[in-house]
């Protein structure tokens, strides 16, 4: 017998009651509605036309925004403009300024101090074959401190101060020296070739063709050795000199300077150096020119500076132009076979400067 609950029937006229269904799991769940996954919906701003005023707003605005561009490209090529203008400018300032010479330019140029305006200086030709003097072996007296180039032409120019020529100086084709013992020549031509001996007395046209042309550019004429008789106090000793070391030919130049002094350079030539020494040191300490009978010894500390075998004695008159400022300046050169006397007078005084210029140019030419 099998312990089962009894299972009610159902009686007559009653509605049958439900069995249950055979249990074969767990019972199925009712399925839960599911969250909504809809996004909220956003409701976009309908597009609404921009009103009159809106419109004339952001045309202005942009109006402005172009004006604006535009005034800062024309503000930039204004500055442009003004930076270029200013660097050319200031070029043109300094090629004006550095090209001409800082003496003509006013407010810069240097206050003269008597100084004169030379052209370039420039050495004549030699002969063919020649040379030129080494004066550093005078002391040997071999012939190499012999100058072979026409005396003429180793005389200082005329400055542009006393009419002469800026230009460079343009020389002839050289002529054949005269041979050592005086004589000219055979192939030297007649007015290249001085006389080979002293004369007596200075001829009377020995003075009055010494001076070179206007201009400067011509050369300037043999002399007689005597013509530099006639500047001395003493000329009988000075002739006597002159006739012992055989003066073998002469020239001088002279001008007179705008501000009043006048120059006078003279060259003598010898058949050797020391003739010319001889001539040179006896001149200096026992001669007295006409110019400056009381001439005294100057010192001067430009005698280091210049070439070398060239020995220069400077002179000045104890007469002065106040300040004491001589009136007349007198120097002695020698350059082995040739001895010069620069002579400088000026009433008002003789400026240093233009002294000590023009001896150091003439002996830079002797040297």
């Amino acid at each position: 017998m099998t312990d089962h609950a009894a299972t009610p029937q159902p009686g007559p006229g009653s509605e049958p009651t439900p069995q249950p269904a055979p249990e074969s799991g767990p019972a199925p769940q009712p399925a839960a509605d599911p969250a909504p996954t809809t996004a909220p919906t956003v409701e976009e701003p309908t597009a609404e036309e921009p009103t009159a005023e809106e419109q004339a707003l952001a045309a202005q605005a942009a109006e402005e925004q172009a004006a604006h561009r535009t005034r800062r490209r024309k503000a930039a090529v204004r500055w442009g403009c003004a930076v270029l203008v200013f660097a050319l400018a200031g070029t043109g300032t300094a090629l004006a300024v550095t090209a001409p010479e800082r003496t003509d330019i006013p407010g810069l140029a240097t206050a003269g101090d008597g100084r004169y305006t030379f052209p370039p200086l420039a050495l004549p030709p030699l002969p063919s074959g020649k040379a030129a003097p080494n004066l550093k072996d005078k002391a040997k007296d071999k012939g190499a401190a012999v100058h072979l180039a026409d005396l003429r032409h180793l005389l200082l120019p005329v400055p542009k101060e006393a009419g002469g020529s800026v230009n460079p100086p343009v020389f002839p084709a050289p002529t054949a020296p005269t041979l050592p013992a005086g004589s000219a020549s055979p192939t030297a031509s007649p007015s290249d070739t001085p006389s080979g001996t002293p004369s007596a007395t200075a001829g009377p046209s020995a003075s009055g063709t010494a001076t070179a042309g206007p201009e400067g550019a011509a050369p300037a004429n043999w002399v007689s050795c005597d013509a530099l008789l006639g500047d001395l106090q003493n000329p009988a000793r000075m002739r006597t000199l002159l006739r012992q070391n055989v003066c073998r030919a002469a020239t001088v130049r002279e001008w007179t300077a705008s501000d009043g002094t006048s120059t006078r350079i003279r060259l003598m030539r010898f058949g050797t150096s020391a003739e010319a020494w001889d001539t040179f040191s006896r001149t200096r300490s026992e001669i007295q020119l006409k110019a400056a009978p009381d001439a005294r010894t100057a010192p001067s500390s430009a005698d280091g500076e210049l070439p070398d075998g060239v020995e220069v004695t400077r002179k000045e008159s104890r007469e002065t132009a106040g300040k004491d400022v001589p009136t007349t300046r007198l120097a002695f050169v020698s350059a082995s076979d040739v001895v010069a006397v620069i002579t400088m007078t000026n009433p008002r005084g003789v400026p240093a400067a233009a002294f000590r210029q023009v001896v150091d140019l003439q002996s830079d030419l002797l040297a």
